[in-house]
Order: structure tokens, then sequence, then C-alpha cells
């Protein structure tokens, strides 16, 4: 009986055919996210998207069904990735005290603002006036994640480890404390001397910027002698 030498048999044609689609759309993804951060919404345009994806312009519409649905999987990348991640991050840290739950939270905020900052200017063109995309953008996205992080503040002040003030406005402030060195990271580094994108200089901000908001509790203070 005679026996065949067996080789790696190439992927079937139309297996390569649907890996070809998955990773042109991947790109036309990357692509509309870099135009939706620099230049929103309105002015992005598709066909720019496309050429930065080497991909044909019809394919946006194949895809995507035209630049609402680019925006839409460009935001369920981003943002709708981020807070998902952080709501199981929450969900594993069940029975955890909520000082540990928030400072882990805001930690990695930090921490994904240095890595994604295409992220925030896309972000700051939808939220910059009243759009459909910002009312999707607060609705789909963000409403439920501050409404959480808003708990836990609430829980860290009742227990005196948190600076005082509405929750919302906090969370605000400390988004602009963590993120604003990292978007203007070409003027910093000339005032510094040194990148806010180091990895040492992120480790810096993260305690920094967790310190600006957390207070000590009261035991761990000096304690006056009766």
């Amino acid at each position: 009986m005679s026996t065949e030498t067996q080789t790696p048999e190439a992927k079937p044609p139309r297996r390569r055919q649907q890996q070809r689609a998955i990773d042109t759309r991947e790109r036309i993804i990357e692509a509309a996210i870099v135009e939706f951060a620099a230049r929103g919404f309105e002015a992005a345009s598709t066909r720019a998207m496309a050429d930065a994806a080497d991909a044909k312009h019809t394919l946006v519409t194949y895809h995507f069904n035209g630049k609402e649905g680019l925006w839409q999987a460009a935001m369920d990348r981003t943002v709708r990735a981020f807070t998902t991640k952080q709501r199981d991050r929450l969900a594993g840290l069940h029975g955890v005290d909520d000082v540990i739950k928030l400072r882990l939270v805001l930690e990695d905020f930090v921490r994904y603002s240095a890595e994604n900052l295409n992220v925030h200017r896309l972000m700051t063109h939808s939220s910059s006036e009243a759009s459909p995309q910002l009312d999707a953008m607060v609705t789909d996205y963000l409403k439920g994640y501050f409404d959480l992080v808003a708990d836990l503040i609430r829980s860290c002040q009742a227990k005196g480890q948190f600076v005082e003030g509405d929750a919302h406005h906090l969370h605000y402030l400390f988004i602009g404390a963590a993120t604003r060195i990292f978007m203007q990271s070409a003027e910093v580094t000339r005032i510094l001397g040194r990148s806010p994108l180091e990895p040492a200089f992120i480790d810096s901000h993260v305690e920094r910027c967790l310190a600006l908001f957390f207070r000590d509790l009261p035991e761990k203070k000096g304690r006056r002698s009766v």
C-alpha cells in the first residue's frame, strides 16, 4: 500500500477571502479612529479612511453602511471596549474594599489615557457641541460608567478617603488632571525635557493624580498624645 507525504494544505479560497475581509474591516476601523480623532464626525472623510486603510471606498459602505456605522464601530472599539473592561475588572473585585476598587479604576484610566491619545481626541470632538453622536456617546457608552465611578467616589467619601464634592464633578476634575499632560505631550516634552509618555513618567503621574484626590484614613495620621 503506497503512502503519500502529507503537506500542509493551503487555506481554502473562501477562508482566505473571509480573512481578507476581516483584515480590511479592522484596518478601516483603525483608520476611522485616527480620522475622527483628527477632524471630528462632520469633517471626517470616509474616503480618507479608505485610503489610509488601503481599501476601496465602497468597502466602507459594504462593511459599515457609511460614516455613521463607522463612527459606531470606532466608539465600540475604543470607549465601549474600555468601559466594558472596567466593569469586568470591578466584577472580579467583588468583596474588595471600595477605596481599592476606585484607586485601581482610576489608575487604569490614567494608563489607558497615555496609551490611547486618539480616544480622547475623538471624544473631545464628539462632546464639543450638541449632536446625535454626543447623545449616543452619553447614553450608550458613558452614563453607566460615570454613575458606577460616582458611586465608588461617594463610598470613599463616606469613609473619609476621598476629597469632598459632587462625585461627577470630581470625576471630571480627575479626567482633566490625568489626560491633559498626555494630550499636550509635545509641549510638555519641551518644557520638562522628557516625554510624559515614558513608562517611568506615567508611573509617577499615576501616583500624583491619585494623591490629589485620595485622603489617608484618620488612624494613619499622626495622633495626639493623651
